[in-house]
């Protein structure tokens, strides 16, 4: 489900990124190269359980038709180590776990910054973007960490590290109850919220897009994730279960995002 590649060239580490990934080269098949932003287990607050959600999300995100860059499960052969010449990152291989998590680099998009504006053509796609970061419970499309790439009327969003953190929440409500996204009423939560305040926005291909996950469909994501990542298991089950009941009160989970853009 999530293809794998072979990082074989460390380029530069990102300009942007709390985890400090690396733009490097891999290798596909043996053959193609791609470009990919590699996000290594020992840049991450919990190791392989953020690569996990990351994964997680990806996965959720494509089959909601959002736009996200092609994941990876990204191989780190150990020769590759000794051959790195920027001692930091040399060292932080060494400290990850072999698998990481990759992005596709997308050349030519850009960060979204402070005060841009939504086209009509963007309304839909930010609108399901906001619903399943809800959803999802990710805290980081803030306005001074907007996680979003643009060009032209086309979006990207990027990092899910934090997201599926809902079962260590003290107090945490389900985004499909009143209130569950009560966060976002709070200016600058997301990036997205005052645009579409206020907006006519047609659910009806979003809540198709997620009332067609099957069961089957979500042990597919759980297969998606590699061994190597055993650690997070209880946040899996966790991320799985939460996506499920999101689907089974879509409904419920709608209405609430239409009070808070009300």
């Amino acid at each position: 489900m999530i293809p794998r590649a072979v990082l074989n060239r460390v380029d530069r580490v990102a300009a942007n990124g709390r985890t400090g990934p690396i733009l490097s080269t891999c290798e596909v098949d043996g053959e193609d190269e791609v470009e990919v932003f590699v996000k290594l287990s020992a840049g991450c607050d919990q190791n392989v359980v953020n690569l996990a959600r990351e994964a997680i999300a990806a996965c959720l995100a494509a089959d909601l038709g959002l736009p996200v860059p092609k994941p990876w499960l990204i191989e780190i052969p150990p020769e590759i180590i000794p051959v790195v010449t920027d001692a930091q990152i040399a060292e932080k291989l060494r400290r990850s776990c072999p698998i990481a998590f990759g992005s596709t680099r997308t050349p030519g998009f850009t960060a979204w910054s402070t005060g841009q504006r939504l086209s009509d053509a963007m309304r839909p796609t930010a609108s399901a973007i906001l619903l399943f970061d809800a959803i999802i419970q990710n805290p980081d499309r803030r306005a001074e960490n907007p996680n979003c790439l643009v060009q032209g009327n086309e979006l990207r969003i990027i990092d899910h590290e934090l997201a599926f953190m809902h079962r260590i929440i003290l107090f945490w409500k389900a985004p499909w109850l009143l209130g569950g996204m009560k966060d976002f009423e709070t200016h600058g939560r997301h990036i997205f919220v005052n645009e579409l305040k206020g907006a006519p926005i047609d659910f009806a291909p979003i809540k198709f897009r997620w009332t067609a996950l099957s069961d089957a469909r979500l042990q597919e994501y759980e297969r998606a994730i590699p061994p190597e990542w055993a650690a997070a298991r209880a946040d899996i089950d966790a991320a799985l279960k939460l996506i499920a009941d999101a689907r089974d009160n879509i409904d419920a989970c709608i209405r609430e995002l239409g009070r808070i853009l009300a």
